[in-house]
């Protein structure tokens, strides 16, 4: 397994995290960006610096990180009945099963990844599976809709904070406390 960060993005205490935790376990780790940084850390890992055109690193990641290699079961699914069961399947569970591990705000690169069965989190440790993802791009189509005709303000968002941090390193840790 390697771990991919789409690292342009990507907050420094989770890049150091993800660098200590992986060096500890002799995991490779890959940093993709459009610009080179050197994290605080002195640890081992790649750092591809991609070009400047629109989502480089994005597709990069997509290109290299490796899905997991299902056999895929059929199940019964309350709401839309049957649907492959890989639309479950976990980053633990992708990762047990051969996964590389990327770790992303790129909701549509979320998506691309989770259709090639890639584990994919995010930097507060929300999972991502074809569900999921799913669900969370038609809430997002939906709020843009609702700023867009004036009835909701757009916010930046908050700064990234330690209850974050916290959830991504409790996440980040089970996925890869589960492969021993």
């Amino acid at each position: 397994m390697t771990v991919y960060i789409d690292a342009d993005s990507c907050p420094s205490p989770v890049r150091n995290h993800v660098l200590k935790i992986c060096n500890s376990k002799n995991i490779p780790v890959v940093f993709a960006a459009n610009r080179e940084f050197i994290p605080e850390e002195n640890q081992a890992f790649e750092m591809i610096v991609c070009g400047s055109e629109k989502d480089a690193a994005d597709n990069f990641i997509f290109e290299k990180a490796k899905g997991a290699h299902l056999n895929i079961v059929f199940c019964a699914d309350d709401k839309y009945g049957y649907s492959s069961s890989s639309n479950y399947l976990s980053a633990s569970d992708a990762v047990k099963q051969g996964s590389d591990l990327v770790i992303t705000r790129d909701l549509l690169l979320a998506k691309r990844l989770t259709e090639k069965n890639v584990a994919c989190i995010n930097d507060r440790g929300r999972e991502f599976t074809k569900k999921k993802i799913d669900a969370i791009l038609k809430e997002r189509e939906e709020d843009l809709m609702f700023v867009s005709m004036g009835l909701v303000k757009h916010s930046k968002g908050s700064s990234y904070n330690k209850k974050e941090f916290a959830a991504f390193a409790n996440s980040f840790d089970k996925i890869i406390s589960e492969l021993n």
